[in-house]
């Protein structure tokens, strides 16, 4: 009977066994028949939410279903920035069906090697609930001012920061060389800046790649778009980027506040936090990262805000904790490389408190060094690359990011150390290590402070980004202040403990959205003066740039130069026109000239730069009596004048077209 008993319990085992490499092989079928299929009906774009998703229900003791989707969000980009070094290579590039098969399949080889199945997420906490709501809130603010304008508005809403013409450009060439530009430089030649060919080859290119990616699959195609398309999907991802910023900075405050606030309760009592991080995102700091056009830099601040949370409550599996830091690592390096000091030290932090300090888990420390060791061929490579063509003398070069609001900044600090020391908070070790991640992103942004005052007298360009790091890891750390939010009493009382703590908070966004950001010498913050549209930008230059891309298709030939009737405007019209035109090789040297902040434009100089262009000109005329060509008292000529001019001299270069 035993016996008999023993061979029945062990048959469904034995065929468990036997039925699992059948399943396995059908998932790895079906893991390229879904792109395959969703390719040739043209929805392409599912496929990438197939596969977070996928990604979402391998993950473990994550019943909430907001947590899974920013981590799973964080996962796979890293992921992709690695898989973008296979995808640069083979022989498919960016083809969305090879790519969703490859990430499918790397789906399905995970859940075989661990032998996990999908799960679904068993709740959407009514804390959760409120967290989305804010951040979809946070989005659509900063959505509004791009749905109301069109291509070249929403381009001249970023113009004014000027790099926003080379992400596109850099986006552009990723998909017409097929991958990263670093690993094709002979492809990316004919398309980058002659004397800046290296700094732009080699420049983090993990969300210009992503855009590049994401771009094959919305469009549903294998091949190139024209530059003008590109730009309009890529203004889109980067609206989406930092709705992705706004929810992983809320999702990351949520964390840290604690699982005693994932119910109704616990969530109202959250809310007066939410808000203010809320208001901190799109009326503060992290703002001005959106509007000056910098993709890269906001996609590492998204990171940065995860990687921020899960130091302080790390996944409750250690090993999905292990490979999230690492990927998010990773990730950063990919995007704006400024922040990995940074990014390293948090990370730290979390090994030393959960290896050293629990003795019964050291090997986490192992665990931890063997993961950073293998990543790290790929998490030094950009840094690496970059190496090359600069040095650390750029630290202190200036640039055009807006200056950090001090006095906001300060109020964040103070309001940080008050959710962290209050009532005995540094008894809980998740503030203990809250506490440490604070003190790490005031470290590294003081060693860069005093190394640009030691050698250029003042704090400059990186300083301000690499101190929007540490105010987006004080956003996410303001979630600690939920415990001091009153509990609910009953009955009648309920609401006024949270009613209490709504007062202060709400009178803090509006002073966030009266004067928060980098302006304190014109009302209004530049959140609420986007949504006012007294930050508009250069609209003009920007609808230049894609009529003159859209008349003369990769420049028919001639670099186009755009004389009308500002010289902004014109700078703009002729810098991003030559990216939309895919002629931006040539057009650098003129957006140096161009350029109303350098030295002012004679006709001596003008003349140089026509004589030396290695290609013909074409001088579009779309104000006859515009002056903003020159500066030059000797010459008080008319931009008409001065193309005529220099039609007659240098007929063999220049041609003259009129709007």
């Amino acid at each position: 009977m035993s016996t008999v008993t023993a061979v029945a319990a062990s048959t469904p085992t034995r065929f468990g066994r036997a039925r699992r490499p059948l399943r396995v092989a059908a998932a790895l079928a079906a893991a390229w028949a879904l792109p395959l299929a969703t390719h040739l009906i043209g929805v392409d774009w599912l496929v990438p939410i197939i596969l977070v998703a996928g990604v979402a229900g391998l993950l473990r003791g994550l019943p909430g279903a907001l947590d899974r989707v920013v981590v799973s969000l964080a996962l796979v980009f890293g992921a992709l920035c690695v898989a973008g070094l296979l995808f640069s290579i083979w022989p498919w590039r960016l083809h969305p069906v090879a790519m969703g098969g490859a990430g499918l399949t790397a789906l399905v080889g995970y859940a075989a090697a661990t032998g996990r199945r999908w799960t679904p997420p068993r709740r959407f906490a009514a804390a959760d609930r409120l967290t989305a709501l804010v951040a979809v809130a946070v989005s659509l603010l900063a959505g509004v001012p791009f749905l109301t304008r069109d291509l070249g508005g929403r381009i001249g809403i970023m113009a004014t920061g000027e790099d926003i013409g080379r992400h596109l450009m850099l986006t552009d060439v990723i998909g017409l060389v097929g991958g990263y530009a670093f690993m094709h430089p002979a492809r990316a030649e004919p398309y980058l800046a002659a004397g800046l060919e290296e700094g732009l080859r080699t420049y983090p290119q993990g969300t210009h790649f992503a855009y590049a990616v994401l771009s094959r699959f919305l469009r549903s195609s294998g091949g190139d778009t024209d530059a003008v398309g590109q730009a309009n999907v890529t203004m889109w991802l980067f609206v989406a980027t930092f709705g992705f910023l706004a929810v992983s900075v809320l999702w990351a405050v949520r964390r840290v506040a604690g699982p005693a606030f994932a119910d109704l309760a616990g969530g109202l009592r959250l809310l007066p936090v939410l808000a203010v991080a809320g208001a901190w995102v799109f009326f503060g700091d992290p703002l001005a990262v959106f509007t000056r056009g910098y993709p890269g830099q906001l996609t590492a601040m998204a990171l940065v805000a995860v990687l921020t949370a899960v130091a302080v409550r790390p996944l409750p599996h250690a090993g999905d904790q292990v490979v999230l830091l690492a990927l998010l690592l990773v990730g950063v390096s990919f995007t704006y490389h400024l922040y990995l000091p940074f990014a390293g030290l948090v990370v730290l932090v979390w090994t030393v408190r959960a290896g050293l300090w629990r003795p019964g888990r050291r090997r986490i420390l192992v665990v931890t060094a063997l993961a950073l060791l293998v990543a790290a061929p790929v998490l030094l490579l950009t840094p690496v690359l970059t190496l090359r063509a600069a040095s650390a003398a750029n630290l202190g070069s200036a640039g055009t990011a807006l200056p950090v609001d001090r006095p906001m900044t300060a109020l964040l600090a103070g309001l940080v150390l008050v959710g962290l020391l209050a009532k005995g908070g540094l008894r809980a070790p998740s503030r203990r290590g809250g506490l440490a991640v604070l003190v790490a992103a005031v470290a590294v942004s003081a060693a860069l402070g005093a190394y640009q005052l030691i050698t250029v007298g003042r704090t400059v360009y990186y300083f301000e980004k690499l101190a929007q790091a540490g105010i987006v890891a004080g956003i996410v750390l303001l979630g600690t202040l939920a415990r001091l939010v009153p509990r609910f009493g009953v009955r009648a009382d309920r609401a006024r403990p949270v009613a209490t703590a709504l007062v202060p908070a709400l009178a803090l966004c509006l002073v966030l959205a009266a004067a928060g950001g980098p302006w304190h010498t014109r009302p209004g913050s530049l959140g609420a003066r986007l949504l006012a549209g007294a930050e508009a930008g250069s609209p003009a230059g920007g609808r230049d740039a894609v009529a003159l891309a859209r008349r003369y298709p990769g420049g028919a030939g001639r670099l186009t130069v755009d004389l009308t009737t500002t010289p902004y405007r014109t700078w703009l019209g002729t810098y991003i026109g030559s990216v939309l035109q895919r002629r931006y090789r040539y057009g650098h040297a003129w957006y140096g000239f161009l350029n109303p902040a350098n030295p002012p434009r004679t006709l001596a100089g003008l003349e140089a730069l026509v004589a030396a262009s290695p290609v013909p000109l074409r001088l579009v005329v779309t104000d006859p009596e515009g002056r903003a060509l020159l500066e030059d008292p000797a010459h008080d000529w008319t931009n008409a004048a001065v193309a005529d001019y220099l039609a007659a001299k240098y007929p063999a270069t220049v041609e003259v077209a009129r709007a």
